[in-house]
């Protein structure tokens, strides 16, 4: 079950195994269900950005779209749920899962409902503080790969199974990790689309002069759809990380990584 000590390495290694074992369907529902909360935070901060200050004036348009993102929260939530799940069976079997994804139980549904939502409401407080965004990252990591741990409802050990495993510096070096890679994934999510327009170029009836003008980094609408494409893209394999560290932590806790190690010793031997 556990073959690789507990590090940031292994963990991202055994990670993309995860996530090449599930991305038919499981990281297509994933995606599906988190690209409308991604949207419409985007818009919602476009529109914010529009008004000014005059916001108070724009409280049924602004309200709208908040009330919009709660739904859409819903949906993301359970699109996460359930490839979190998915993970968490690849790795444990070694398989591609079947099925059995789609029984999420209801306890870890709720608990991570309420998890995250704590940690966006932390996430939006601590916008303005490099600290804050790294702590509400790492918790909010924590939540999706701890959901499933959870057997019943409670408001305070979903909050206790996400501090027990900030004990090492794991999930610090994945927020780390992941914050490049968020910036490597807007650089060629830049590159696609300047791609795209160059090939569509070609074609007589296609306005490249003015759609080269739309697709730049001085388009504020482009830029924050960029942010939330890199972040959509870049979500199957956090997940998959999160679940990964929560199960071999787990596992060194009980000690059935060492029990591994020896039933691998006597294979060999």
């Amino acid at each position: 079950m556990i073959r690789s000590p507990l590090s940031p390495t292994s963990v991202l290694d055994e990670a993309t195994n995860v996530v090449s074992m599930t991305a038919a369907p499981w990281a297509g529902l994933l995606i599906v269900t988190t690209l409308p909360y991604r949207f419409l935070q985007a818009l919602f901060i476009d529109q914010l950005i529009e008004v000014g200050k005059d916001a108070p004036r724009y409280g049924n348009l602004l309200g709208g779209t908040a009330l919009m993102i709660v739904a859409s929260i819903v949906l993301a939530v359970w699109g996460r749920t359930v490839y979190a799940r998915a993970c968490r069976l690849a790795h444990v079997r070694g398989t591609a899962p079947a099925r059995e994804t789609w029984r999420v139980p209801p306890a870890a549904l709720a608990s991570y409902l309420l998890t995250s939502a704590a940690m966006a409401i932390l996430g939006y407080l601590s916008v303005f503080t490099c600290l804050g965004v790294a702590v509400a990252a790492i918790f909010s990591g924590l939540a999706i790969g701890t959901a499933e741990l959870n057997e019943r409802v409670s408001l305070i050990e979903p909050f206790r199974l996400i501090v027990r495993h900030t004990r090492t510096a794991t999930p610090l070096a994945l927020v780390c990790v992941f914050f490049c890679g968020f910036f490597v994934a807007l650089v060629n999510l830049a590159a696609a689309f300047a791609l795209g327009i160059w090939a569509m170029s070609a074609l007589s009836d296609f306005d490249a002069p003015r759609w080269q003008a739309l697709f730049t980094p001085g388009n504020r609408r482009y830029l924050l759809m960029l942010i939330a494409g890199a972040l959509v893209t870049l979500e199957p394999f956090w997940i998959a990380a999160q679940v990964v560290f929560v199960s071999k932590a787990g596992a060194e806790e009980r000690g059935d990584d060492l029990r591994a190690w020896f039933e691998e010793l006597e294979r060999a031997s």
